[in-house]
């Protein structure tokens, strides 16, 4: 099988005394990619109606700040 243009290069480098592109790959930095998981369809409700619940519904009884003038 042929190498590919990348596996060539590294050998070249590693031929030169260069540092080797995979020791860089070898640490996470504490991360643990099994661990990670995408959010739940709950999860992103949740973060959704947090994200606009001080936008749109500032004051607790639900007033939008609109002004009644009443002329007797």
């Amino acid at each position: 099988m042929a190498r590919s243009k990348a596996k060539k290069e590294r050998e070249r480098r590693i031929r030169e005394g260069l540092l080797n592109p995979e020791m860089n790959r070898l640490n996470w930095n504490g991360v643990v990619p099994v661990e990670r998981t995408t959010p739940t369809l709950k999860e992103k409700k949740e973060r959704l109606q947090q994200k606009h619940k001080h936008k749109w519904n500032r004051m607790p009884g639900g007033s939008d700040g609109s002004i009644l003038f009443f002329a007797l």
